[in-house]
Parts: structure tokens; C-alpha cells; sequence
């Protein structure tokens, strides 16, 4: 997809009034939507003009602001100011700014506390027993935890990954503002992992084993299992430059967006499978908060 639409929008719209403006994009919207593109193909269209739109009203809103400020600052400057009105307004700006100050404060305070809440609340929710299906496709799972494509507009380099540990998705970064998300569930382990890794190997149906951590009665409960339905690391494996940090399949989707016992980011086995396929070894992996 090769298409400029910011260069194509920016000379439809010069000199055009908001009303025009919006009846050119959703002329743009509707011709895409008319069009045989694939869905996936016309995802990607709608949302680089999605983002061209954006900056476009971005860059006009900017100009008007500069317009308003200058105009403003030649009022000032012209004879016969009111110096009473403009103090009053002085007074009246700052009193905003500290307001303002007052009001982030007391919300970024209010978010660490709920962040700290969610993480002394949040439970592990609990796996199906090795060899047990639950299942490979995330149906009926929330539309938000399903495989889509998505506006993210970033400057990580297309075709990396970028795991949002405390959202629970991560995303295959591509061009044009957008990304492939996936729904994910996490391991306790990996909250707190570092932040930049890579491929070193690509593994399908991979053998699950017990976790180091397991007790001496879960080891014996649970033996080895070869790749293959039931297995808890699904269908493939993306195993990364650290010892036991991967990104890998679930024998159970319901998982999906939660905390988990075990592994390290999990998702349904149809997701891990598209993912596998359009990841190479040397991929980046970079993780957030």
C-alpha cells in the first residue's frame, strides 16, 4: 500500500471550510469501502487516512491557534490598552495553571493508587491441567482481546513486537501508523522482565515440561507433554534471548487478558499460529509498562 493520503487530502482541503473538509473524508472512507480490497488490506487503507486526517486537523488547528495568538498579541500592543482587563485576565490564567497543577497531581495520585490496588487484587487465574483442550480460537473472548488490526502510531521499526505487559496485548508493528494486536495473557515472572529482546528460535508444537518452581507433588502429578492438543505451550513457541522468556500458544483461551500461573505471555493457539508465521528469528521484542 503505497498510497499518500496525506499529500492526496492536503491539496483536496486547502482553503476548504470544516463542512467541506468532512465531506471530503467520508467521500475518501466511502471509496475504500467500495472498493474489492481484502479486509485486511482495507483495514490498513482506513487507517492510514484515518491518521492523515488526524494530522491534517492537527496542523490546521495549530495554524489557527497561531493566527488567534497573534492577533491577541497586536491587541495588547495597540494604543489605548486596558491594563485593568488585561491584569484581571493575568490573574485569571494563573489561577487555571494552578488549578490545573492541583487537579494532575491529585489524579496521577488517585491512578498510582488504583495501579497499586489492581496489583494487590489482581488474581492468578488457573490453568486447565496438561492434556486438557480448552480450545484454540479466542470466541468468546471480549472484541478487545481478539485478534485485530490496529491505529498505533509509534517509532518502533515495522515488523518488530511490542508487549504491553499491563494492557495485556501485544502488537506485530507495521507500516503507516498501524499494528496487528493480539490479546495476551502474562506470567508474574515476565511483569517484570526487561525491556528489549529478540528472536533466537522458532518452535512449532513445542514439549511442555513442569516449571523449575514446581512443587515436588506438581512434578510428580504432572509428567512431560509432547507438543499437541492439551499441551499448556500451545501450537508454537517464540523463545527469546533470556532462559525461559517466551512468547507461546495455551491449552486454555479463557486465560487470555488475565494473570497466569505459568509460561510467560500466552496466546490462543489460531493467534500464536499467525503470529508464528509472520515473525522471523532476529525479530525485536520490546517490552512496556
Amino acid at each position: 500500500m503505497n498510497v499518500d493520503y496525506f499529500t492526496l487530502l492536503t491539496t483536496a482541503v486547502a482553503g476548504k471550510g470544516a463542512a467541506e473538509r468532512d465531506k471530503i473524508y467520508r467521500d475518501a472512507r466511502g471509496l475504500i469501502a467500495r472498493s474489492n480490497l481484502t479486509r485486511e488490506a482495507a483495514a490498513l487503507h482506513v487507517s492510514a487516512l484515518e491518521a492523515a486526517v488526524q494530522r491534517i486537523e492537527s496542523d490546521l488547528a495549530s495554524e489557527e491557534l497561531n493566527q488567534d495568538e497573534s492577533t491577541a498579541a497586536a491587541e495588547l500592543l495597540s494604543p489605548g490598552i486596558d491594563w485593568k482587563r488585561v491584569a484581571v485576565i493575568a490573574c485569571a490564567i494563573v489561577a487555571v495553571i494552578g488549578l490545573s497543577v492541583v487537579l494532575y497531581q491529585f489524579l496521577a495520585g488517585k491512578r498510582g493508587s488504583a495501579t497499586a490496588s489492581r496489583g494487590r487484587e489482581e488474581i492468578i487465574m488457573p490453568d486447565l491441567k496438561p492434556g486438557v483442550d480448552g480450545g484454540s480460537s479466542a470466541e468468546g473472548l471480549p472484541f478487545a482481546l481478539q485478534r485485530q488490526v490496529v491505529f498505533y502510531r509509534t517509532t518502533v521499526i515495522p515488523g518488530s513486537i511490542v508487549v504491553d505487559r499491563e494492557n495485556r496485548f501485544l502488537y506485530l508493528i507495521d507500516s503507516n501508523n498501524s499494528a496487528r494486536r493480539y490479546g495476551i495473557g502474562i506470567a508474574r515472572e515476565c511483569l517484570k522482565s526487561g525491556t528489549l529482546y529478540r528472536v533466537t528460535n522458532k518452535l512449532e508444537w513445542p514439549e511442555w515440561k513442569p516449571a523449575s518452581a514446581a512443587t515436588a507433588k506438581e512434578t510428580a502429578a504432572f509428567r512431560p507433554l509432547a507438543g499437541g492438543p492439551g499441551n499448556p505451550f500451545g501450537a508454537r513457541a517464540l523463545v527469546m534471548d533470556k532462559p525461559d522468556l517466551l512468547i507461546h500458544g495455551t491449552n486454555s483461551p479463557k486465560t487470555i487478558g488475565h494473570l497466569v500461573a505459568s509460561g510467560c505471555i500466552r496466546l490462543v493457539n489460531e493467534d500464536v499460529e499467525d503470529l508464528y508465521r509472520r515473525v522471523s528469528l532476529e525479530t525485536r521484542v520490546i517490552f512496556v509498562s
